[in-house]
């Protein structure tokens, strides 16, 4: 039996990673920032001699796109200063690392979903302080690591783009989504699973950078229609432009990933994200 241990286990991926442990015979520990800070090599170290993990699944980040432009020492500190002291004391300990990133370290120019091969060009600064994370984990030698990019994160609970559609919905508002922006909804729970057999059996997959995302792609317009329509809701719906709705800091317009590698390695189906969509929705 592998220990895992993980980091940021309040968050929307960390919660769902905490609740699937039995599923791969692992032995599985969470901590949030306050009893794990990941910028402190002290807490770091502190903890790895305590509980002696395996694997570190890092899920902990700064996530705040547009706040990260007024905060930018803050973004650095967590999500890269403190990716490099994770990957330091995995080295140090002989810790498997699992890093997790995200497709904001593309520019969304691209006319097909991106590779891991595939050139990065961060946007702003949470973007770049992810890209600058992943090369610290690149860059750290001596031991085995694997960094995760995912796109358009979501959970049937918490505070996300689901959620925030039934709430609107719900409220009889004449509601407009930008239709120029393209992804796939991607849930927390299954890319939990996923994350938790590549620490079970890491040996299926290469160290190295892999995506993760469902097959089939649409926009957050076409993803709220999905979204009233499995759940029977009427909604005054219509699409609008990125440009109608201006945020500080700048958004991919392409955030499509190539999921199908790494769910192939770790011989997992590779499902339409709106069949995705219905089994969460089911599952709740």
């Amino acid at each position: 039996m592998r220990t895992v241990l993980v980091t940021g286990a309040k968050g929307q991926l960390g919660s769902r990673l905490m609740e699937n442990a039995s599923q791969n015979n692992l032995r599985i520990l969470g901590f949030d920032r306050d009893e794990l800070d990941i910028t402190s090599q002290q807490s770091i170290s502190d903890a790895l001699r305590t509980h002696a993990p395996d694997v570190i699944i890092n899920a902990a980040a700064y996530t705040s796109v547009d706040r990260a432009e007024d905060e930018q020492q803050l973004a650095y500190a967590i999500n890269t200063d403190g990716t490099r002291l994770l990957a330091k004391a995995c080295a140090l300990h002989g810790v498997d690392l699992i890093h997790i990133s995200t497709d904001y370290v593309f520019d969304g120019k691209q006319d097909r979903p991106y590779t891991s091969s595939d050139k990065p060009n961060p946007l702003g600064i949470y973007a770049n302080s992810k890209r600058t994370g992943e090369l610290a984990v690149a860059g750290t030698e001596g031991f085995r690591w694997w960094v995760v990019r995912v796109a358009w994160l979501c959970d049937t609970r918490g505070q996300n783009f689901l959620q925030t559609m039934l709430r609107l919905g719900r409220s009889d508002k004449y509601l407009r989504v930008v239709n120029d922006q393209h992804g796939a909804p991607t849930f927390a729970r299954p890319f939990a699973e996923a994350l938790l057999k590549l620490a079970a059996h890491a040996e299926q997959v290469p160290c190295g950078i892999w995506h993760y995302g469902p097959e089939g792609q649409t926009t957050w317009f076409g993803f709220a229609q999905a979204i009233f329509e499995l759940h029977g809701m009427d909604v005054k719906l219509s699409p609008c432009i990125t440009a109608d709705y201006p945020t500080i800091a700048k958004r991919p317009a392409n955030s499509c990933l190539d999921g199908k590698p790494f769910l192939d390695a770790l011989q997992l189906p590779y499902l339409h994200w709106k069949e995705v969509l219905k089994q969460e929705l089911k599952l709740g």
